[in-house]
């Protein structure tokens, strides 16, 4: 490891309202002071921002990568607003079920106060608001509630046997992601809750209360369910480990001991700078609330993406990092589910990022029986920026071995960034359709809107083709 340290700073943060006041020093220099306004994401871009024009760090979300074709392929935009006032941010992760009297579609809301919005058409293109699967009040007692508080992620929607089954991601009480399950005798509910997670997401355990103790597994939650029916009529759910949510401030806690390790992973001034200023601000972020801990090390985590294979190996290399290196890989698990919700047998890893284009983490799996083979449709990178994509696999089993295409199927265009969290339907002439969000070009983020497109997919004894 090279002696060199790269500059060093002095956070000093103090909690203002909904805000922060932050006083920032770089060794042997002056301090400059930043009010943070509020808690959202953008607030923490605007931030990042004018840390970098002072201080030379990463602009946070610099929309620089390469994108495809000019006009982008033959995708077809189906919702471009909020059709509601209730609906706040768009059709995130959306899950599309065709039924007899038409296509159903639920969506990721966040910490809105109306939780998954529910919505008809028959004809992809007129969309009626038919209300949400849990609406504000109604939110299943042990769900976190609340804005800023509250995650409400990744429904789905599925026909098992005579009833529907929406499997879905909340944040508990403790923190913690988890997976849910409520039934209902009708698309549009009324939904009935388990009455507690189907999966618990566990708790992030690093640090240890001895900080002389080895640093233990980082369970982070679990997110992105999803339930796929076989051709036999046996139900399996996939979910991903959500363990890219917690790497980020240990590393930069590594950062804080070891400052030296900096220029081993990153080769750029500004990346260099990055990730010292993430080292002095880990000790504030620990303390924040989950969304929040994840803006203030968001430019952390663009300079570790923006050097991927170089970050990895030297994290592979480095002695004190086993832990790091465990939690930014996150396993897609799949497993049999019975009739009455129970869980059956045990839960087996069916994908891992392992492709340098997915980066840090993968998930939103969705599996389709075509053709006489099972493809697995998932999503890759981080999804607040162009490098976010659509992958797929394919197997002869729901459970795998899964073969992955290795670059990714869909990717950011001129026209439309960050396509991500697909589902497959039949289209309007009942051929297959993938159906999957994006941003706007030059936006992103957490409560960003996210549009909801389609396109045809084909699928051949070669493999998937869209357009």
């Amino acid at each position: 490891m090279t002696d060199s340290v790269p500059p060093a700073f002095q956070v000093e943060a103090v909690a203002e309202g909904e805000g922060t006041r932050f006083a920032v020093t770089e060794l042997g220099g002056t301090t400059r002071h930043y009010h943070v306004t509020g808690g959202e994401q953008a607030d923490y871009i605007a931030f990042y921002t004018a840390v970098a024009h002072d201080y030379g760090t990463r602009i946070p979300h610099r929309f620089d990568v390469p994108v495809s074709e000019a006009k982008g392929p033959a995708w077809q935009p189906l919702l471009t607003e909020n059709v509601s006032p209730t609906i706040l941010s768009g059709y995130g992760d959306p899950a599309m079920l065709k039924t007899p009297d038409g296509y159903y579609l639920v969506a990721t809301s966040n910490d809105a106060p109306d939780a998954f919005p529910i919505l008809r058409s028959t004809d992809l293109q007129s969309w009626e608001h038919l209300g949400f699967v849990f609406p504000e009040g109604h939110a299943p007692e042990w769900t976190a509630q609340g804005r800023h508080v509250a995650d409400f992620w990744a429904p789905e929607m599925a026909k098992v046997g005579d009833e529907y089954w929406l499997a879905y991601t909340a944040r508990e009480k403790s923190n913690a992601l988890a997976i849910g399950l409520a039934r209902s005798p009708s698309p549009t509910g009324p939904w009935t809750d388990l009455g507690r997670p189907l999966l618990s997401g566990g708790v992030m355990l690093y640090p240890p209360a001895d900080p002389n103790a080895p640093k233990p597994a980082m369970s982070g939650g679990v997110i992105d369910s999803h339930i796929f029916i076989d051709a036999d009529g046996e139900p399996y759910l996939f979910w991903k480990q959500d363990t890219n949510g917690v790497w980020p401030r240990p590393l930069a806690g590594l950062l804080r001991e070891h400052p030296g390790l900096i220029a081993e992973l990153f080769d750029s001034e500004e990346d260099r700078r990055t990730a010292a200023f993430a080292a002095a601000v880990q000790p504030w972020a620990n303390g924040r609330r989950p969304m929040e801990r994840f803006f203030l090390m968001q430019p952390l985590i663009d300079a570790a993406l923006g050097s991927w294979p170089r970050v990895r190996r030297v994290l592979e290399e480095f002695a004190h990092a086993g832990h790091i290196i465990e939690a930014m890989r996150t396993p897609i698990r799949g497993q049999r589910i019975a009739r009455d919700g129970t869980l059956i047998g045990e839960p087996t890893i069916v994908l891992a990022n392992d492709l340098d284009w997915e980066g840090h983490l993968i998930e939103g799996p969705w599996v389709t029986r075509q053709n006489g083979r099972y493809w697995l449709f998932y999503a890759g990178n981080d999804f607040c920026t162009p490098n976010y994509g659509i992958g797929v696999a394919v197997a002869d089993h729901p459970l795998g071995p899964y073969e992955k295409h290795l670059e990714p199927l869909l990717k950011s265009t001129r026209t439309w960034w960050a396509p991500g969290h697909a589902s497959v339907a039949p289209g309007l002439d009942g051929n297959p359709q993938l159906f999957f969000h994006a941003f706007f070009p030059n936006t992103g983020g957490y409560n960003a809107f996210r549009a909801l497109l389609t396109t045809p997919l084909r699928f051949t004894d070669a493999g998937v083709e869209v357009g």
